[in-house]
């Protein structure tokens, strides 16, 4: 009878060791995918009115926990690639420059705004940087995380009020 309860016993543990890793935390799956699209626009201001062109990188990382019933989220990173342009006035260079990173609720549409530095190409052109805005539009497939599609443009940034 001893062989038969220390052979049970062992079973038991195996099948205790099974259910355990069997309902384990899953890892949430994350769908990763990216796009260069053109930006341009104006920004209005002083001393000057600046037109800025060049490219916007968005890496979207779509992600969910269906253990936890969580709502889609996605991860966004945006970062301005090349961005440069001309005051309208001087004709002085200008460069925009920088990377923000956001988590938004999953969505197959959204629209959003990122406020990014812009400054003279000079030596001292960040200690006078000014703000523009990129208008960002996303189309994303939320069963692959693909994005479906973008368009932004540069703007003046509205203040709040």
């Amino acid at each position: 009878m001893r062989p038969k309860s220390f052979a049970d016993g062992i079973v038991l543990s195996i099948l205790t060791v099974m259910l355990l890793a069997a309902t384990a935390d899953v890892p949430a799956a994350v769908l990763t995918s990216s796009v260069t699209i053109p930006v341009a626009g104006i920004v209005n201001g002083l001393p000057e009115s600046v037109s800025l062109s060049g490219s916007v990188t968005i890496v979207s990382r779509l992600s969910s926990d269906p253990l936890l019933g969580e709502a889609m989220r996605n991860r966004l990173t945006i970062k301005l690639v090349n961005v440069s342009g001309v005051g309208m006035t001087s004709g002085r260079s200008y460069v925009a420059t920088g990377e923000n990173t956001m988590m938004r609720l999953g969505s197959i549409s959204d629209q959003f705004g990122v406020m990014f530095p812009f400054y003279r190409n000079t030596a001292a052109g960040p200690m006078a940087a000014r703000s523009a805005m990129v208008s960002i539009t996303l189309k994303v497939d939320l069963l692959s995380g693909a994005i479906g599609g973008a368009t932004a443009s540069i703007s003046t940034p509205r203040l709040g009020g």
